[in-house]
């Protein structure tokens, strides 16, 4: 299925890592089954943003990210999506705090679903440490359309979508591209298998 996959798109999110973090050798087989230069984005485990919420959660994020480097040989590591409760409201000296742990060989997108995050604050520190803004689009939220780092990171997370609207993202995409911004983005999977079909059309396929 992976390898069917890989032959069509050149990217998927990993949200099992949210629960449980794969072993080296499943990463490493996921990526033997892949062509080189696709990207696997792994969702940060949910001891670093759930339970510890971002505090003293060194050594988790670094064990972490231990066992992500393994998918680097062969250009396979894309972002790292850290994704914080709803609950989680804005807080600069932990948001500085955490975002001075990530190494620079890293990819992070911060994805916050609490309104209070969306300062210049917030914007600020994710530029210093090249961090990209989530655009994470649903039903209730539409996200600022805004570029923190040299890369973007968008989630589709709507249960439907018109050929207009993904028209309107292919077109924002597309602009993106053309400055130089690497684009990752991700259609809601669900039971009626309608992501693929999406990701397809804004692809163009």
């Amino acid at each position: 299925m992976l390898s069917f996959y890989g032959k069509q798109f050149s990217t998927v999110e990993i949200n099992h890592s949210f629960y449980r973090m794969p072993k080296e050798s499943v990463l490493l087989s996921w990526a033997a089954s892949v062509p080189q230069g696709f990207r696997f984005a792994l969702k940060a485990n949910q001891k670093i943003t759930h339970i510890q919420r971002l505090r003293n959660c060194e050594d988790t994020l670094k064990r972490f990210l231990e066992v992500a480097s393994v998918l680097s040989d062969g250009d396979h590591l894309g972002p790292i999506l850290v994704q914080v409760p709803p609950n989680f409201k804005f807080d600069k000296t932990l948001l500085e705090e955490f975002l001075g742990l990530k190494p620079p060989a890293f990819q992070f997108a911060f994805e916050v679903r609490h309104a209070s995050w969306y300062t210049e604050e917030t914007y600020a520190a994710l530029r210093k440490h090249n961090v990209a803004l989530c655009l994470a689009e649903t039903e209730t939220l539409a996200p600022p359309e805004l570029l923190t780092a040299d890369f973007t990171y968008v989630r589709l997370r709507k249960e439907n979508y018109t050929t207009k609207e993904l028209a309107a993202w292919k077109k924002r995409f597309d602009g993106w591209m053309g400055q130089g911004i690497d684009v990752f983005a991700y259609c809601k999977h669900e039971d009626e298998g309608k992501a693929p079909a999406y990701a397809k059309q804004i692809l163009g396929k």
